[in-house]
């Protein structure tokens, strides 16, 4: 029976959906009342293509929609705001010491080719209403305590969206394949993950069948639904809407990705070696941190064995490849292979200070709606991996004086309700400016036209090694030292001062010809566990398991030194996640209708004379290695002494250098915060043959680099 106090419809002024509409919260029974609640929850199990499980049965997804009463009750048509992230439904936070565990255990062949087997739709007996269904939903449904977690409770993204609630859109929300309350297995960067949340999107456009309980009798429709759906979120949430993208699936209408994943090989490595943090190396064990179906109590010991196989299979099919790109195992997770497919817009957002995620992977896919012809924009900020409203934190940062979820807002109720704002007349880059952060800048694109090159005049030639000790090198203090200082480890290639300020923006190429100088390649370099890894992991770029010599890695960093020191935002930790903010203004950033504002932050700088622009890391074993993921398939055995041509790519940047001030090129062997194996070898590199290609905003003068 529809209640005319839910009778609510959007409202959208200056082309933004107004907070016309009431809140209740989903967090418990005693809050949340089915009947009466203005914010409808419930749960629906949208049926895939796939049987990941083999039990012959196609594998369910388990949706979470949060929509106001008043779309439910039938008085207007909902939007959609998915957030599709794989930790929602609960994580295995024991994942470092499951490794361990698994490690030398033996499981049964798991055949990968299974997972392909067809198997028919079922065949419901009878329809359930949306209405109908939520006043049978049950809280414990989706807020209940996270096994893998100390007991946090789940879905623990329950309240970062009810700024668009209050303005009517829907939320849903789904942890996909190997979660709980899903079936299948959690399996990262494949065709699988990616399907399990298009299909998600079919549904809410109504081409795809969804069920009320797991029993799978009674279908439900997104009767509220007008079919229009955007994506986003940060980090696995943000990649997830690149995937769905590539998909070109009907009904997707925009992205905003926060911190998004491009490419998974180029997220775990670079040009041939090792990127991410030591433990975190194997996809298997991403896949195992976001398996919350483990948790199950109702599965049997067969099908939690299963889901342990496969992850296990998983592990040798990564290995098997070493720290190289092979298409058969990457491919899948190299969206930007699938640019053609691109039909929606794009607001792409990413810190410029995320160590996380890096900064190429928005590069490249901001690149690939180009070559799409699709509309696309970047906001970038000079922050960690974070989104510029953190919900869970109750803070948030200006966007050039406006609050984040504003600017989302805006894109959104265009490409969703169709409004007339300004929406497709943002500038295409929108940038906070590192010299004063309530300053951002604008760009008519992304790519540059000019560059500005820095040559070295330096001769004969540099030796490094990869001697932590000698060079009173650790995790704790790698930047200090390379930074200010050549050492055994290190060389550094510094310009003079700059007259006047100039702004990169882009990808900085670093050339160099270098060398094997020594090092026992017999014995793989006598690796050391450094980080105690769990010993599966460290069998990567093992020659025993791959077949080939592989990591031997050199650094290579951009930095901007002075002798005098000076202000900058950047990370405080050795692990290059954290940068600080200070409160300026508390409840600062409003929300609107019933909700409480969150805190006004901005960034704490730090005070020393130098900032580590961007940085890269390649491997000696592949020269061919270039920007694209893909051309770090081949590999070859390095000789002593025999020079290759390198080209080493680091990560986008945009960053302005002040008056004198100059920038340094640095060039190491192991980055202890990076550093899976330790390996004993060393390398030359011809002093003359270092140069950099910098991409610059304005037409600026060359410069000479000096070895200091």
């Amino acid at each position: 029976m529809t209640n005319k106090n839910y009778s609510n419809v959007p409202v959208f002024e200056n082309g933004l959906a107004q907070p016309v509409f009431p809140f209740t919260d989903g967090k418990s029974g005693e809050k949340y009342d089915p009947k009466t609640s203005t914010i409808v929850r419930y749960c629906v199990y949208v049926e895939s293509d796939y049987d990941m499980d083999g039990d012959g049965k196609r594998d369910l997804i388990k949706v979470f929609i949060q929509v106001p009463r008043s779309s439910v009750e039938g008085n207007y048509k909902a939007a959609s705001l998915f957030e599709a992230r794989p930790y929602c439904a609960g994580v295995q936070a024991d994942g470092y010491d499951h490794m361990k565990q698994v490690e030398n255990k033996e499981y049964h062949k798991f055949d990968f080719a299974d997972l392909n087997k067809t198997v028919p739709a079922r065949i419901p007996t009878d329809y359930i209403s949306s209405l109908n269904l939520s006043l049978k939903a049950d809280p414990t449904d989706w807020y209940y305590p996270d096994k893998g977690n100390n007991n946090s409770m789940v879905y623990e993204n329950l309240d970062n969206f009810n700024y668009y609630l209050v303005r009517g859109f829907a939320v849903i929300i789904s942890a996909g394949f190997g979660s709980l309350g899903s079936d299948g297995f959690n399996y990262v960067g494949s065709d699988y993950e990616r399907d399990a949340f298009k299909f998600v999107v079919e549904w809410l456009h109504g081409n795809r069948v969804a069920y009320a309980d797991r029993e799978c009798t009674i279908a439900t429709k997104a009767d509220w639904s007008n079919g229009n759906v955007a994506m986003t979120g940060r980090s696995y949430a943000g990649t997830m809407p690149f995937a769905v993208a590539t998909t070109g699936v009907e009904g997707l209408k925009t992205i905003v990705p926060v911190a998004g994943i491009s490419d998974w090989y180029s997220q775990q490595n670079q040009q041939g070696a090792q990127r991410y943090w030591p433990k975190e190396m194997l996809n298997s064990f991403l896949a195992y941190f976001c398996s919350s179906r483990y948790n199950d109590a109702t599965l049997t010991e067969k099908e939690r064995n299963d889901i342990a196989a496969f992850h296990h299979e998983l592990s040798f099919q990564q290995l098997k490849c070493g720290f190289d790109y092979d298409k058969d195992f990457w491919g899948s997770g190299n969206y930007r292979l699938n640019a053609d497919k691109l039909k929606c817009s794009a607001l792409i957002v990413q810190g410029l200070n995320d160590e996380n995620v890096s900064t190429k992977q928005f590069e490249m896919m901001h690149k690939s709606f180009e070559k799409a012809g699709q509309t696309v924009k970047a906001l970038i900020h000079q922050g960690p991996h974070i989104t510029p409203t953190m919900p869970n934190k109750n803070y948030g940062i200006l966007i050039d004086g406006k609050f984040y979820d504003d600017i989302v807002n805006e894109w959104i109720s265009h490409y969703l309700y169709d409004i007339e704002n300004n929406a497709e007349s943002m500038p295409a880059v929108l940038a906070q400016d590192n010299l004063n952060q309530r300053n951002w800048e604008t760009e008519d694109s992304w790519t540059t036209k000019h560059n500005m090159k820095l040559e070295s005049i330096e001769s004969g030639v540099t030796i490094i090694d990869t001697n932590w000790e000698n060079a009173n090198i650790s995790a704790e203090n790698f930047d200090d030292v390379v930074v200010q200082e050549s050492t055994n480890m290190n060389k550094r290639y510094l310009t003079a001062p700059f007259e006047k300020p100039v702004t990169i923006q882009g990808t900085v190429c670093v050339s160099l010809k270098a060398a094997l100088k020594d090092g026992n390649s017999e014995n793989d370099f006598n690796p050391e566990n450094r980080n105690d890894a769990d010993t599966l992991t460290m069998k990567l770029g093992s020659s025993a398991f791959s077949g080939k010599m592989d990591d031997i890695e050199i650094t290579v960093l951009l930095c901007d030194v002075c002798d005098e020191k000076f202000n900058s935002i950047q990370t405080v930790d050795p692990e290059r996640n954290i940068v600080p903010v200070v409160t300026i203004k508390e409840k600062g950033i409003v929300n609107g209708g019933e909700l409480p504002p969150f805190d006004e932050v901005e960034f704490s700088t730090v005070h020393k004379n130098y900032r580590v622009i961007t940085r890269a890391f390649a491997d000696l074993c592949n020269p061919e290695a270039g920007y694209e993921p893909e051309t770090a398939t081949n590999s070859i055995q390095l000789k002593k002494g025999e020079y290759h041509d390198y080209h080493i790519y680091l990560n986008a940047t945009r960053y302005t250098i002040e008056p004198g001030h100059c920038l340094a090129v640095v060039i190491a062997t192991e980055d202890p915060i990076n550093c899976l194996i330790h390996k004993t070898y060393s390398i030359e590199i011809e002093n003359s043959s270092v140069h950099a290609e910098v991409p610059v905003t304005k037409v600026f003068e060359n410069y000479t680099l000096s070895a200091k």
